[in-house]
């Protein structure tokens, strides 16, 4: 008996009809889980200029994504994240070191200009950005991926039922991660110096300047004035009234520039301080203290 081509054929059919529809439900998948889309500012448009929204991207807000960015303003400006401040940015944003690349020095790309770098002043943003572009290793994807990697763990602990982890988001996770990096070994205590102008101290303001932000979410205390309980005061240039009496009153006050503060929140990690210490390093009142700094230091690094 001759083998009937129909039969097979039908059958070809029904498979190929099959295969479609899985085709069609895989697209319509990969467009709910953001798949390989890039939203760019073309697409939200109507959000208005340098406004990213989570919502466009996670109808639910984006409470179980991180999002990382070079700047934050753009995320601050949306009016629909939840997550975050009226004013600032979502807790869910990991910020990261800006780059920039000398042959685009200058030049606005198409996702606009990179964020601002507040470790470095306006005096050597030239020489900031050729330091940049000339960096052989560049250590922020390391820093990232050591934060990715830390809320994984804590959000699958062992420890963590299965109960308590539905109550768990990534903000929540990140805002406490935060919050212990200048919380003990012993809690940071910290006046600023020079960084933050005048007229901006003097007002009365709903949105926290960034770098005061930044050592509070990080578990710091920012005080006034120099203290007796100071550990750290942050400035650009030494020579200042505060540098000066935290010198002469405060025994084990360190003196940073701000890149130490921006490090330690790049990298959500307390950094330590002599690579960013201006002047002499002044010996801790205690040796307990210092050795709990230096191995909490010794195992982020190792990290």
């Amino acid at each position: 008996k001759l083998h009937d081509p129909t039969d097979e054929r039908d059958h070809l059919r029904r498979q190929l009809e099959e295969a479609e529809k899985l085709e069609i439900a895989a697209v319509e998948l990969r467009r709910k889980l953001f798949g390989s889309r890039i939203v760019s500012r073309t697409d939200v448009g109507d959000l208005g200029t340098d406004v990213k929204s989570l919502k466009r991207v996670f109808p639910c807000g984006g409470v179980m994504a991180a999002i990382v960015d070079d700047r934050e303003d753009v995320w601050a400006n949306a009016k629909n994240n939840d997550t975050g401040r009226p004013g600032e940015p979502p807790d869910n944003l990991l910020l990261v070191q800006p780059y920039h690349w000398t042959p685009f020095s200058g030049y606005r790309d198409v996702n606009n200009a990179s964020g601002q770098d507040l470790s470095k002043s306006d005096d050597d943003k030239s020489s900031s950005e050729k330091e940049h572009a000339d960096k052989e290793q560049d250590v922020q994807l390391l820093w990232t991926a050591d934060i990715l990697k830390r809320l994984h763990e804590r959000y699958y602990s062992p420890s963590i039922s299965l109960e308590d982890r539905d109550k768990l988001s990534v903000p929540s996770l990140l805002r406490s991660m935060r919050k212990e990096t200048l919380l003990r070994f012993p809690q940071a205590n910290i006046v600023f110096s020079g960084v933050i102008p005048i007229d901006k101290q003097k007002e009365e303001r709903k949105v926290r300047v960034p770098l005061v932000r930044y050592a509070e979410e990080l578990g710091a205390r920012v005080l006034p004035d120099v203290t007796k309980g100071v550990t750290h005061v942050v400035a650009r240039r030494d020579g200042s009234d505060k540098i000066h009496r935290a010198r002469k009153e405060v025994p084990g006050c360190y003196i940073v520039q701000p890149s130490w503060l921006m490090e330690c929140y790049w990298s959500i990690a307390r950094r330590d301080v002599a690579p960013y210490h201006m002047g002499p390093m002044p010996k801790r009142p205690t040796q307990l203290s210092q050795r709990q700094n230096q191995l909490h230091i010794s195992n982020v690094d190792s990290q």
